[in-house]
Formats: structure tokens, sequence, C-alpha cells
């Protein structure tokens, strides 16, 4: 019996010690993969993503700016991609269908390079730049969590602002016969982009279905 006990206790043991192992392994992987998918959104080797904060307003003409130079520069191969992340927001305004761009983060550009005393003073230098993100002023890269925030403006991809609304949630509708008019959403219908509101009309309740863009949230 006393060697059944320890023969069970040896099979626990080695159980736990494979258990660990391919814990380990996984890790590993992870690791791999997580490295690999963040060196994809790198242009250079010894290219890192910054932060330049700037006058506001003037994001655009910036970028444009410092594209400009680079070329004019060729600084192609120390300085390679400048975004400025956007959603679009889709309004109603008059009955017609608006897009609005919106800033994410409105006086700062996000631009992939490789830091050295050139690039950095080539960027100080241009007007309406007003320094590096950073601890006094010291440029500091992004993190790989960071970098994973901005990973669809990198891509190129379109964010269109989600109108989040819930069941039972107070609306305005923004557009249509209906505009001005206040309700409760009483279903949503995501795969058409629509809902369902219960307006009153002529003292009737009356579910009307409607795009959700064209309904405004009411705190």
């Amino acid at each position: 019996m006393e060697n059944n006990l320890k023969e069970n206790n040896l099979n626990a043991d080695n159980n736990q010690n494979i258990d660990n192992t391919n814990d380990i392994q996984e890790n590993k992987i992870d690791e791999e993969i997580s490295l690999e998918y963040y060196n994809q959104l790198k242009s250079h080797p010894e290219a890192e993503w910054y932060v330049i904060h700037t006058m506001s307003g003037m994001e655009e003409e910036i970028k444009k700016t410092i594209e400009t130079k680079i070329a004019n520069l060729k600084l192609q191969d120390k300085i390679f991609r400048i975004i400025i992340p956007v959603e679009k927001e889709i309004k109603y305004k008059s009955g017609k269908k608006k897009e609005i761009n919106k800033r994410l983060f409105p006086g700062y550009i996000f631009i992939e390079m490789i830091l050295n005393n050139e690039t950095w003073s080539f960027i100080k230098s241009i007007q309406g730049v007003t320094g590096f993100v950073g601890p006094q002023e010291k440029p500091t890269p992004l993190t790989e969590s960071e970098l994973e925030k901005i990973r669809p403006f990198i891509e190129g991809r379109v964010i269109i602002k989600k109108n989040e609304l819930n069941i039972g949630n107070k609306v305005r509708i923004t557009n249509g016969p209906f505009k001005d008019t206040q309700g409760i959403v009483e279903k949503i219908i995501p795969e058409k982009n629509k809902v369902v509101v219960s307006i009153i009309i002529f003292g009737r309740e009356i579910p009307t279905e409607l795009d959700i863009s064209e309904c405004e949230k009411i705190d």
C-alpha cells in the first residue's frame, strides 16, 4: 500500500511538472506571437512610434509640412509614417447625411521614425510643433499596449463612431418626419444598424424603425 501511495504521488508530481512545462511553452509562444504582432507595426527594425505635440487645429497642416520636407531632405529612410487618428461620425443636418472626421487626440500627431540627432532636430524645427511627448520632452516610444490602441489607424482602417444605444434608452430623433421627437428604444437590430423606437403620435404609442445614426441618446 505504501508503494502505491508513493507511485501515486510520483505520478501526480510528474503530471504537475508536465502542466508547468506546457504553461511555460504556451507563455513563450504567446510572447513570440505578441512580439511578431508588434514588429508588424514597424517599417524598420530600428524604428519606433513617437507622439509629437502640436498647436491644436494645425495637425493636418503640420503633417503635410513634415511629409513635404521629408521628401525634399530625403529622410524617407529615417522617418516613415505619420498618422492623425480620426473617427468618422455620421450626422444629419437639414435632412442631409453628413460625415464628420473627428480627431481622437487633438493637438497630437503619431510618427514612426528612427530617432537620432538629425530626426529629432528636424521634427523640433517644424513650425507648430511644440515638442515630443515624454518626461522633460524626452521622446518616449509608444509601448506595445499603446500601439495596439492606434493599430487600426496605422493599418489605414476607417473607424466609424458607434452610436451605442441600449433597450430602454431615451432618445431624440435627429432626422426625418419625426425630427426632434423623443422616444424610448424598444428593440435594437445590429445587423441592420437600426433600432425600433416607441414614440407618441396623436396620443398613441407607435413603434418606429430608424437608423441608429438618426437617434441621439438623452442623458
